[in-house]
């Protein structure tokens, strides 16, 4: 089994007390809550536990998760992981909360059709203003399949 120190998720040994790369004092997990975890692993270096944790809190669907999905977008560059991001786009639909339509709006302008398509199926979720202008202005999206599922959203919102 391999450790990380939970801090800086740099590989620690399994008796190591004190990380020996930042120097701070690997707290035992078994004392943090199940929430507490499931943020420090959004930054594990395993894309296989990232995702996993952005699922479960969006199935928590406990606004206090909305920051730290959020946080990790605001400092994703350019090779952060495509269905990571798609990953997070689909648990800020799933956490009832206006914080989450921020995060969302954003991620409407990623390059990729599949980020974008999970982030308007959230924000069609999050009823509200700015999202109802978010799914108009997709009508106009480069890809064909963001244009059909927004018209699509909105014939829906227009018979509810």
């Amino acid at each position: 089994m391999v450790f990380f120190c939970p801090n800086c998720w740099s590989e620690v040994r399994e008796d190591d007390e004190i990380c020996p790369v930042c120097r701070r004092v690997i707290a035992p997990l078994d004392r943090a809550s199940y929430f507490d975890k499931l943020t420090r692993a959004l930054r594990n270096p395993s894309a296989d536990t990232r995702m996993r944790a952005a699922y479960l809190l969006g199935e928590i669907g406990d606004p206090r998760g909305i920051g730290p999905l959020a946080e990790i977008l605001d400092r994703a560059g350019d090779k952060e992981n495509l269905f990571f991001l798609r990953e997070i786009a689909v648990a800020l639909g799933k956490i009832d909360g206006k914080e989450a339509i921020p995060p969302l709006l954003r991620l409407m302008n990623n390059p990729s059709f599949l980020i974008r398509e999970a982030a308007l199926k959230s924000l069609s979720r999050l009823k509200d203003e700015k999202t109802a202008e978010a799914i108009q202005k997709a009508l106009k999206d480069p890809s064909t399949s963001i244009q059909e599922l927004a018209g699509e959203l909105l014939g829906k919102n227009s018979e509810s």
